[in-house]
C-alpha cells in the first residue's frame, strides 16, 4: 500500500502502545503507518506527498467535550455581545449601537451580562431597557442561565402577573406578582419562542465556528444542547452541512430533555431517537440525552445545588440548598431509557448535591439494565464531595471538567467565599482528584460562556490554574496536572466520551487520520507560553482543513 502523504516530525499519539514516533503515513484518510522514518518508506512512492517539521510537536486533533455551538457560533452573527465586566451604562450604550446598526432583525437578542447591583438587589429589570426599541429583547446572561428582557418581549408572549410559576425557574416579581423582566433556569423557556434561529441562520453559525476553531486545532466536539431554541432546526442544519461535505469537525450532540410542566420527559427522549436516525451522517450524530439537574452560582439567589446550604445571608435564613430540576424518580427513568435506546447522558451538576444525585440514579439504573459500557458523563463540577469522586470511577463515570475556569480574579472569588464560604471556595474545580481516583477526564469550555475558548489555553490552564503572569488569579493550585494529562483529557479522552474512540483521539493506524501540527513543543515550553504555541496545520480526515499562511 503506498501512502497519499507521509509527514516526518516529533509525533505524541497518545497511543500508551506506541506514544512516540518519528514519521507516520496516511492513505484514503487513514494512519497506515506510525513509527520510525526507516519503516515509512515503502510506504512512498513518486506521487506521495512528504512534509517535515523540523520543530514543534504533532497531536492527534483536539477535542471539546461541553461547546453550545450551536448557539454560540450563531449568536456571534446575530447577537449583541455584552462584556461580563461591563456595567449597567455600557450595556445599554452597546444595546443602542447594535439596534441602530441591525434594523432587519425583528428580536434585539445578546449575551454576556453578569447581573450587578446597579441593576437592583433581584437582578436587571425590564423598566431599564425602556426607551431603546419597541422590538422585544432578551438577553442572556454569562452563563446562558438567565433571561433579562424588555416589557416589548413579555407583551409578545402574554406574559405578566397570572402566568404561573415554573417548577424549575423562577420567574422575578415585583411586590404586586408582576413579572420584572428577569427569567431564570426553567422560567427561560417562557422566553423560547423570541429566540428561534432557522435552520440556514444555524449553518451559517456553525460555518462560522468551525472556521475559527479549526485554525486552533480543535477537530472533535460535543454540542450538549442541540435543541437550544426547543426546536430541531440545529440538528437539521449539521445534517444538511455533513451532506453537502461543509462539516469539517466531527460534530455529536445532545439533545436536551426536561421534567417541567409542560414536558414528556420519555416523549423527548423518544423524539431524540427519531431525530437521531433522520440526521445521522459521517461528521454528525446525535448520541447523548442532556439533563440538567441544578442551576449555577453565585446568583440572587444562587440555584446549583449544594449538600449544604449556602453561606450568604439569605441563604442562611432561608436554609437555602440551591434548585433541583429534577426529582430522583425521573432521573432513574431517564438513565434507564437512555440507555436502552443506547443514548448516553450528559449530566449538567455545579453543586455536590447535583452530582450526588446523579450518581445514586444512575446506579439504580444500572441495577435495572445491567452493566454496559454507557459512558455517561457529568459536567462543570464546581464544587464537588471528595467522598463522590471514588463513585464516579466505580461507575464508569466521566467528569467533564472546564480548565477554562479554573483561573479566579481576586474579586470573582470573594464573591465565591460569600456564598459557599472559604473551605468550598477554596476547593472549587477539582481536575487532579478525578485523575488520581482512576476517572476518564475530559476537558470542555462551555462555550460561549468562555469565548474564545481555544483548546490550547484549556490546556494551559489545566497545567497552571492561573493567569500568566498574574499569581493573584490562582486558584486550587493542588489541582495542578500534567501537560501529559491535559493533552489526553483533550484527545482521546474526548474521544472515549463520545464513543468514537475506535476511529479518532489518538494516532494510531487504522483511525482517521486528524490532527495538529504545533509550531512549538508544549511538553517542553514555558506553561505559561503553551497556548502561545502557533497552529501550523490542522487535518481531517487525511485532508488539511486549515494551514498557516
Amino acid at each position: 500500500m503506498k501512502a497519499n502523504k507521509v509527514i516526518y516530525g516529533n509525533i505524541y499519539t497518545v497511543d500508551k502502545k506506541k506514544p512516540k514516533a518519528a514519521a507516520l503515513a496516511i492513505s484514503d484518510g487513514k494512519f497506515v503507518y506510525v513509527g520510525d522514518e526507516e519503516g515509512v518508506k515503502e510506504y512512498i512512492d513518486k506521487d506521495t506527498d512528504e512534509i517535515r517539521y523540523d520543530k514543534g510537536i504533532i497531536l492527534p486533533g483536539f477535542g471539546e467535550g461541553h461547546g453550545h455551538i450551536a448557539p454560540g457560533g450563531t449568536e456571534s452573527l446575530f447577537f449583541v455581545h455584552l462584556s461580563p465586566m461591563g456595567t449597567l451604562q455600557e450595556h445599554l450604550e452597546a444595546l443602542k449601537k447594535f439596534i441602530e446598526e441591525r434594523p432587519e432583525l425583528d428580536v434585539i437578542q445578546g449575551s454576556g451580562f453578569i447581573p450587578t447591583p446597579d441593576m437592583g438587589p433581584n437582578g436587571p429589570t425590564a423598566d431599564l431597557l425602556n426607551g431603546l426599541t419597541d422590538k422585544p429583547i432578551v438577553l442572556a446572561d454569562i452563563g446562558h442561565h438567565s433571561y433579562w428582557v424588555n416589557h416589548a418581549a413579555m407583551d409578545r408572549l402574554g406574559i405578566d402577573k397570572n402566568t404561573p410559576d415554573i417548577s424549575d425557574g423562577i420567574i422575578t416579581r415585583d411586590d404586586q406578582g408582576n413579572p420584572t423582566g428577569y427569567f431564570r433556569e426553567g422560567a427561560m423557556d417562557l422566553l423560547k419562542e423570541l429566540t428561534v434561529f432557522s435552520v440556514e441562520q444555524y449553518k451559517e453559525g456553525f460555518l462560522h465556528y468551525q472556521e475559527e476553531y479549526l485554525a486552533h486545532g480543535e477537530t472533535l466536539i460535543l454540542e450538549p444542547i442541540i435543541n437550544w431554541d426547543t426546536t430541531d432546526n440545529a440538528a437539521l442544519a449539521c445534517h444538511e452541512l455533513d451532506m453537502e461535505g461543509k462539516l469539517k469537525m466531527h460534530v455529536y450532540a445532545a439533545y436536551q430533555v426536561f421534567q417541567a410542566e409542560g414536558h414528556d420527559t420519555m416523549a423527548e427522549i423518544e423524539h431524540a431517537a427519531e431525530l437521531r436516525k433522520k440526521t445521522k451522517g459521517r461528521m454528525f450524530e446525535l448520541s447523548n440525552i442532556k439533563i440538567q439537574i441544578d442551576g449555577t452560582m453565585p446568583g440572587t439567589p444562587s440555584t446549583a445545588y449544594m449538600k449544604q446550604p449556602y453561606t450568604d445571608p439569605w441563604s442562611v435564613e432561608h436554609k437555602h440548598h440551591g434548585q433541583l430540576r429534577f426529582d430522583i424518580e425521573t432521573l432513574i427513568k431517564i438513565y434507564k431509557k437512555s440507555h436502552e435506546l443506547g443514548f448516553t447522558v450528559h449530566a449538567h451538576a455545579i453543586g455536590d448535591g447535583a452530582l450526588c444525585m446523579a450518581l445514586d440514579a444512575i446506579e439504580k439504573a444500572l441495577e435495572q439494565t445491567g452493566p454496559h459500557d454507557y459512558r455517561d458523563a457529568i459536567t462543570h463540577l464546581q464544587v464537588v464531595d471528595r467522598a463522590d469522586i471514588p463513585r464516579m470511577a466505580k461507575l464508569n463515570v466521566i467528569a467533564s471538567t472546564d480548565p477554562h475556569w479554573f483561573d479566579f480574579e481576586p474579586e470573582y472569588f470573594q464573591m465565591m467565599v460569600a456564598v459557599l464560604g472559604e473551605e468550598r471556595a477554596e476547593n472549587q474545580l477539582p481536575m487532579k482528584a478525578f485523575f488520581d481516583a482512576g476517572v476518564t477526564v475530559t476537558s470542555a469550555s462551555d462555550y460561549p460562556v468562555t469565548n474564545p475558548a481555544y483548546p490550547l489555553t484549556g490546556i494551559q490552564k489545566g497545567v497552571i490554574r492561573q493567569l500568566p503572569g498574574r499569581p493573584d488569579t490562582l486558584h486550587n493550585a493542588s489541582e495542578r496536572v500534567t501537560i501529559e494529562q491535559m493533552i489526553e483529557a483533550t484527545t482521546i479522552n474526548e474521544a472515549y466520551q463520545m464513543l468514537c474512540d475506535d476511529r479518532l483521539g489518538s494516532i494510531t493506524v487504522g483511525k482517521e487520520a486528524d490532527l495538529v501540527v504545533l509550531g512549538d513543543d508544549i511538553t517542553k515550553c514555558d506553561s505559561e507560553h503553551i497556548q502561545d504555541s502557533p497552529v501550523l496545520g490542522t487535518m481531517v480526515g487525511g485532508e488539511w482543513v486549515y494551514t498557516h499562511a
